[in-house]
Protein backbone atom coordinates (compact mmCIF):
# COMPACT_ATOMS: atom_id res chain seq x y z
CA UNK A 1 0.00 0.00 0.00
CA UNK A 2 0.89 3.09 -0.54
CA UNK A 3 1.19 6.85 1.25
CA UNK A 4 -0.42 9.73 -0.82
CA UNK A 5 -1.28 9.88 -4.19
CA UNK A 6 0.43 6.48 -6.46
CA UNK A 7 1.14 7.60 -9.51
CA UNK A 8 -0.74 7.18 -12.47
CA UNK A 9 0.00 7.05 -16.39
CA UNK A 10 -2.15 10.11 -16.45
CA UNK A 11 -0.39 11.91 -13.86
CA UNK A 12 2.81 11.72 -15.68
CA UNK A 13 1.66 12.41 -18.64
CA UNK A 14 -0.29 15.71 -17.60
CA UNK A 15 2.87 16.69 -15.90
CA UNK A 16 5.36 15.86 -18.52
CA UNK A 17 3.18 18.18 -20.66
CA UNK A 18 2.50 21.05 -18.58
CA UNK A 19 5.98 20.90 -17.95
CA UNK A 20 7.41 20.67 -21.44
CA UNK A 21 4.87 23.36 -22.47
CA UNK A 22 6.02 25.46 -19.82
CA UNK A 23 10.15 25.34 -21.07
CA UNK A 24 8.76 26.18 -24.34
CA UNK A 25 7.33 29.01 -22.94
CA UNK A 26 9.84 30.19 -20.82
CA UNK A 27 12.31 30.32 -23.33
CA UNK A 28 9.77 32.75 -26.04
CA UNK A 29 9.66 34.46 -23.17
CA UNK A 30 13.69 34.71 -22.89
CA UNK A 31 13.49 35.96 -26.72
CA UNK A 32 10.87 38.31 -26.09
CA UNK A 33 12.70 40.35 -23.39
CA UNK A 34 15.96 39.34 -24.41
CA UNK A 35 15.13 41.31 -27.77
CA UNK A 36 13.47 44.44 -25.52
CA UNK A 37 16.73 44.59 -23.30
CA UNK A 38 18.95 44.58 -26.56
CA UNK A 39 17.39 47.47 -27.88
CA UNK A 40 16.58 49.45 -24.85
CA UNK A 41 19.54 51.63 -24.08
CA UNK A 42 21.63 51.77 -20.73
CA UNK A 43 20.44 55.08 -19.79
CA UNK A 44 16.58 54.21 -20.79
CA UNK A 45 16.89 51.36 -18.33
CA UNK A 46 18.84 53.65 -15.62
CA UNK A 47 16.56 56.62 -16.23
CA UNK A 48 13.75 53.57 -15.07
CA UNK A 49 15.38 53.74 -11.68
CA UNK A 50 18.22 50.48 -11.84
CA UNK A 51 21.96 51.23 -11.35
CA UNK A 52 24.33 51.02 -14.00
CA UNK A 53 25.53 47.82 -11.91
CA UNK A 54 21.54 46.17 -12.24
CA UNK A 55 21.37 47.10 -15.84
CA UNK A 56 24.54 45.31 -16.38
CA UNK A 57 23.64 42.47 -14.37
CA UNK A 58 19.69 42.01 -16.10
CA UNK A 59 21.50 41.84 -19.49
CA UNK A 60 24.18 39.32 -18.28
CA UNK A 61 21.44 37.13 -17.20
CA UNK A 62 19.26 37.55 -20.08
CA UNK A 63 22.47 36.48 -22.37
CA UNK A 64 23.01 33.59 -20.42
CA UNK A 65 19.37 32.62 -20.79
CA UNK A 66 19.33 33.48 -24.09
CA UNK A 67 22.45 31.42 -25.04
CA UNK A 68 20.61 28.36 -22.78
CA UNK A 69 17.55 28.89 -25.53
CA UNK A 70 20.03 28.36 -28.24
CA UNK A 71 21.40 25.42 -27.02
CA UNK A 72 17.75 24.15 -26.03
CA UNK A 73 16.62 24.94 -30.09
CA UNK A 74 19.55 23.23 -31.60
CA UNK A 75 21.46 26.67 -32.92
CA UNK A 76 24.68 26.38 -30.42
CA UNK A 77 26.52 23.77 -29.03
CA UNK A 78 28.49 24.62 -25.21
CA UNK A 79 31.79 24.10 -25.59
CA UNK A 80 32.26 23.71 -21.82
CA UNK A 81 29.89 22.96 -18.55
CA UNK A 82 28.76 25.86 -17.64
CA UNK A 83 26.18 27.12 -14.91
CA UNK A 84 23.37 29.37 -16.30
CA UNK A 85 22.15 30.27 -12.85
CA UNK A 86 25.63 32.34 -12.41
CA UNK A 87 23.63 35.96 -12.98
CA UNK A 88 20.14 34.50 -13.14
CA UNK A 89 19.88 33.95 -9.78
CA UNK A 90 20.89 37.84 -8.91
CA UNK A 91 17.46 38.22 -10.37
CA UNK A 92 15.18 35.65 -9.31
CA UNK A 93 14.12 36.25 -5.51
CA UNK A 94 13.07 34.88 -2.72
CA UNK A 95 12.57 31.06 -2.38
CA UNK A 96 14.28 30.22 -4.89
CA UNK A 97 17.74 28.26 -4.97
Amino acid sequence: MSVGNAPSKTEVDTRSGDISRAFQRAFNDVLTLKGYLDSTADADLIALGYTQDEVTSLKTAWNDLFQLSTIWTGQANLAAAKDFRTFVRRIWGVGAF
